[in-house]
Formats: C-alpha cells, sequence, structure tokens
C-alpha cells in the first residue's frame, strides 16, 4: 500500500490538536515537510533538461528565422516537412512514452499551420487570416479528436475561439459585439463539454487545466457581455448594432448562476469560484452604472470591491476545506 504523503497544513494541524513530543514531530516534518534529495535531483534534472531544451529551440527557430528570406522555396517546404514526419513519427510510436507521442501530436498540429503559412506566403494565393485559420482548424480537428490529448484539446480551443474571432471580423464583418460574444460563449461551452462526451471517449479523461481554462474563458465572456448590455441599454446605438443583446444577457445570466447552482451541488470549487468571482463583478458593474462618475460613487466602488474580495476569499476557503473533507 502507498504511504500517504502529508503536507506541511496536515502535520501543523496534527501538532495543534495532538500530545505528540517535539522530537516526534521534528521527525515527521523532516518526512513529510521537507523535499528529500530524490526530489531535489528529479527537479534539477527536468529543470535542466526543459532549459536546454528550450534553448536549444530558440536557437533553431531564431536562426531560420533570420536567414528565412534568403532560403530558396524548396529548403522552406523541406524543413517544414521533415518536421512534420518527424513529429508525427514521434506521436504514434509506440518505442517512446505517452507523454512524448501528445507533445510530438500537438508540434505536429502546429508545423501543419506553418506550412499552411509557407505555402501562402509563397505562391500568394491571396487568402486572408481566416481562411489560413479555417484550413488549419479543419486539418487539426480530427488529429483532436484522434489524439485524446489535454494540450492537444488546449491548442485546439485557441485555434477555434481564433477562426471564430476572424470569421466575424474578416468574413462575416458582424456589426454587434452581442453577436460575437454569444457565439463565443456557445462556442466555448461546447468546447467544455465535447472532450467529456462518452460516445467520442470511454477511457479518456480530459485534464483539469483544460476544463478550468474553458470555465474561466465562458465566466470572462459572461462578465463581459453583461457589462456591454449593461452599459449600452440606454446609450444612443444602431439598432444592427445591438442586436443579440438579450440573447447574451439571458446566456450570461445563465451560465453564472448555473456555474453557482452546479459547483454547490456538485462541490466542484473551481467552478463555484470562478462563478462567485463573475457574480461579484457583475455586481460591480451595476453599482458602476448606478452612480456612474459621481464622488460618491467612488467610495461605495471601493467599499464594494474590498467587501467582494473579502467574501470570495472567505467563502471560497471555507467551502473548499468543507468540500474536500467530504470528498
Amino acid at each position: 500500500m502507498k504511504e500517504k504523503k502529508l503536507n506541511k497544513r496536515e502535520l501543523f494541524l496534527f501538532k495543534a490538536y495532538s500530545s505528540i513530543a517535539d522530537q516526534d514531530f521534528e521527525v515527521l516534518y523532516q518526512q513529510h515537510g521537507l523535499a528529500s534529495e530524490k526530489q531535489w535531483k528529479d527537479f534539477i534534472y527536468w529543470a535542466l533538461l526543459v532549459c536546454g531544451i528550450g534553448f536549444l529551440v530558440s536557437g533553431i527557430v531564431f536562426f531560420f528565422a533570420f536567414n528565412w528570406d534568403h532560403m530558396p522555396v524548396t529548403v522552406k517546404f523541406s524543413l517544414v516537412g521533415l518536421g512534420i514526419v518527424l513529429s508525427g513519427y514521434f506521436a504514434i510510436t509506440p518505442r517512446v512514452n505517452e507523454s512524448v507521442n501528445k507533445i510530438s501530436l500537438l508540434a505536429t498540429t502546429v508545423l501543419i499551420g506553418v506550412l499552411l503559412a509557407v505555402f501562402g506566403q509563397t505562391y500568394q494565393t491571396g487568402a486572408n487570416a481566416y481562411d489560413l485559420f479555417l484550413t488549419w482548424l479543419i486539418v487539426a480537428t480530427p488529429l483532436t479528436l484522434v489524439g485524446q490529448s489535454t494540450y492537444q484539446w488546449l491548442f485546439f480551443s485557441i485555434l477555434a475561439n481564433t477562426t471564430l474571432i476572424l470569421a466575424c471580423v474578416q468574413r462575416l464583418q458582424v456589426d454587434s459585439i452581442f453577436v460575437g460574444i454569444l457565439l463565443l460563449l456557445l462556442l466555448n461551452v461546447v468546447l467544455l463539454f465535447l472532450p467529456l462526451c462518452k460516445v467520442l471517449y470511454r477511457n479518456f479523461e480530459i485534464g483539469n487545466s483544460y476544463t478550468q481554462i474553458q470555465s474561466v474563458a465562458m465566466y470572462l465572456l459572461a462578465t463581459v457581455g453583461f457589462g456591454c448590455w449593461l452599459f449600452t441599454n440606454d446609450s444612443s446605438y444602431r439598432p444592427e448594432e445591438l442586436t443579440g443583446a438579450l440573447w447574451t444577457l439571458l446566456l450570461s445570466l445563465g451560465l453564472i448562476g448555473g456555474g453557482l447552482v452546479l459547483g454547490w451541488m456538485r462541490k466542484q470549487i473551481y467552478l463555484f469560484s470562478y462563478a462567485l468571482i463573475a457574480a461579484i463583478s457583475g455586481g460591480l458593474m451595476l453599482w458602476m452604472k448606478l452612480f456612474k462618475d459621481s464622488s460618491e460613487g467612488l467610495l461605495v466602488y471601493m467599499l464594494y470591491a474590498i467587501g467582494g474580495i473579502f467574501f470570495i476569499i472567505k467563502m471560497v476557503s471555507t467551502k473548499s476545506k468543507e468540500w474536500k473533507h467530504e470528498n
């Protein structure tokens, strides 16, 4: 049976509520409270390895970037193609560990985008940035669905959001900011739940980093959408500039309220805390709307901000301790 590793907080709680001798506690602290020699060696090894790889890759990238304009076309395509072949090989070969496979798959996806950019630059296809990113997204979609990698899903999310923003600006030429926020909200909701779909993946569990980053993006967009509606509903704007304002407001409020309820019911502290921050931020916007630029408003903003920050810290800290023991 694997020995449980205690953290410093648990050690000092144990000392405070027990009659353990100081000498025995010192032994426990040396075993569990400090990093061991092996942990330090592992940290130094991985830190030096990451720095070495980073410096090597940076040197190669800057060397080719500086001499890129003077290289023949065949050399450009050969370099990018060689990178795709090598990264693709390491993405599928069983001779390396799974982490190398996943990182290589991500590198393959990035290099495919580089190949598309080089092709457009070399032959002057006339395609704009939207066409480039759309093609890149289409190629990256099957790689992401098959790859079962958290890193790949994070990059795919960035790529999909960038493509949608470029589509709204360059292709659709959307006049209303609410339509853009609404589309981005819907896209990120889909991207949050798509990797969790058991129809696609039966044995794959997406990493917490992905769900948390997607949640942050959703609640940031929801807060921005609520603020835009609040500060534009009584101003002089053209009707086409306010298209989708009501739907954006309803979806933003639904996400914030649903996040609070769902996070409370499922005892997910990160979901609850993000929704709580969004709700407190929305309250601050309401005060700013009511008092506007008055001298009394500055005092209200300051008091509300201080109280809101204290309330968030207190609530999240309390619920984190409760739900940690319950789970």
